[in-house]
């Protein structure tokens, strides 16, 4: 189970999206196998701030469609599914669950992105918070090895809810 914080101060998520992103935290943290009740802080934002963001904290200075701000440190190659222990010491009283970061997702570059790619809003949101989520349980992809496995879990978490490709 999984609680997601929203934060969306310019109400640039229709309530439709919404309503798949909370399908899409619930398969993911089902796919990976956590059992310990969990939160998500997730941000929806334009370009003009997540720039500012990725500039401050990754040194990059443009914009991007979405950064995730993990709490959890797990060891290599272990994720969120196999480190409860991690995720326990992540526990927020108010929250009542393990709290596993922030994931800011910008809106302008998701609605290019699905125009780009030739599918529909929900489906480059879903993709897109899902990626985010397994940043956020352990997952990488600066590897091969490792951007193949991130790959899987994503396509696997799409596939499960319908938000597939087209």
């Amino acid at each position: 189970m999984i609680r997601i914080e929203w934060a969306d101060e310019g109400g640039l998520l229709p309530q439709q999206t919404r309503n798949w992103l909370t399908r899409c935290a619930e398969t993911a943290v089902q796919a990976e196998g956590v059992r310990v009740r969990t939160a998500v802080a997730l941000h929806i934002v334009g370009d003009d701030e997540i720039h500012v963001l990725n500039r401050e904290y990754r040194g990059i200075d443009r914009a991007t469609d979405v950064l995730s701000f993990p709490t959890v440190s797990y060891p290599y190659p272990k994720t969120a599914g196999s480190c409860e222990d991690r995720l326990l010491m992540e526990y927020d009283d108010e929250l009542q669950a393990a709290f596993l970061g922030d994931i800011i997702l910008s809106m302008d570059h998701a609605r290019a992105q699905a125009a780009e790619y030739g599918h529909s809003e929900e489906r480059e949101c879903g993709y897109l918070f899902v990626h985010g989520l397994f940043h956020l349980m352990g997952y990488d992809h600066i590897e091969e090895e490792d951007r193949v496995k991130m790959r899987a879990m994503e396509e696997k978490v799409l596939s499960l809810i319908g938000l597939t490709r087209g």
